[in-house]
């Protein structure tokens, strides 16, 4: 991007700042400017989020204040009733950690069929599955099929997380990163994003990333918040592919690399991310993109000997 272009950006979209993956404030950058940060409405955790308490930085969240449920026309195929395969997804060959039960109720989840995804999920979770431990968490935690119950909610989370559930651990980060149904502790929040970091969860590398590129609540480390979305995006997770692209684009001085930027927000793009499809074509990109691809509301399995790396976390939890 020109100088002159980055000064326009400036005046027209305030001052240029990373994202995790989308317009932060949910309008138009101004044409070919990198988007700003957060994406509006979402939290990594999939909960909803009261708008005050959105980061101000990234495109943190898997979820926002509209309970709705992913749009993933065009991307996935139902198979009898409830089952719905969805590649943008479920990871690709790579051994899940549920039971069968559990993925048909994340699957009847994201297909729309709460009461199929509740019940299922409540079987399971009975039984001590993790994964359907924290996602029936979600629920509670929104009120789906249930009424709302944040404590039922992180009742579930500890269950899940104390199992070794990436997943679980994330959700407890953003309970204490916003303060939903416990007292706000970024400490805490923290710790338990190391955690999940350390477990595989490409959220919880998402979240923290966040923290880390902005210095909220823990000191500024650029580099290593570009590692964990490194990370996270070789793990599929769309907005961390996108965040990483704004980071080269909108970073400090000596860190900006437009090549590099531009690279992983046409993976972005690519994977279905439509804020990065938004500021690629914005750019001149011709070529053809998939349909977008909501993934914040979705319910993902976790996978098996998953495993994530951060200096960072490793001198907080040692």
């Amino acid at each position: 991007m020109s100088e002159l272009r980055r000064h326009a950006c400036r005046r027209r979209g305030g001052a240029l700042r990373v994202l995790d993956g989308a317009i932060a404030d949910g309008r138009k950058a101004p044409g070919g400017c990198p988007p700003k940060l957060p994406i509006a409405g979402q939290t990594d955790a999939r909960e909803a989020a009261p708008r005050a308490n959105w980061s101000r930085f990234g495109w943190g969240g898997e979820m926002g204040t509209e309970w709705v449920l992913p749009r993933l026309r065009g991307t996935c195929r139902t198979i009898g009733a409830v089952i719905t395969l969805c590649a943008a997804l479920w990871p690709a060959g790579s051994a899940t950690a549920q039971s069968a039960r559990t993925v048909m109720g994340m699957q009847a989840y994201n297909s729309g069929d709460i009461a199929t995804a509740y019940k299922l999920l409540r079987q399971e979770a009975d039984a001590g599955d993790s994964d359907a431990q924290v996602n029936l968490g979600y629920l509670y935690a929104r009120g789906q099929h249930v009424p709302e119950d944040q404590g039922e909610a992180l009742r579930l989370y500890l269950l899940s997380a104390e199992q070794g559930n990436g997943e679980g651990m994330n959700a407890l980060g953003y309970k204490h990163q916003y303060g939903s149904g416990v007292p706000r502790n970024m400490d805490t929040a923290i710790v338990w994003y190391c955690r999940a970091v350390l477990a595989g969860n490409p959220r919880a590398m998402n979240n923290l990333a966040i923290l880390l590129f902005s210095g909220e609540a823990i000191s500024r480390n650029e580099e290593e918040a570009r590692r964990l979305w490194q990370q996270a995006g070789a793990y599929g997770h769309v907005n961390a592919m996108a965040n990483l692209g704004l980071s080269y684009l909108n970073g400090p001085g000596s860190g900006r690399d437009p090549v590099a930027g531009r690279h992983w927000m046409e993976q972005a793009a690519l994977h279905g991310q439509r804020q990065a499809q938004a500021w690629l074509r914005a750019n001149g990109y011709q070529g053809a993109l998939p349909p977008p691809v909501d993934t914040s509301n979705a319910m993902t399995p976790s996978v098996r000997d998953r495993v994530g790396h951060s200096t960072v976390c490793r001198a907080l939890t040692s």
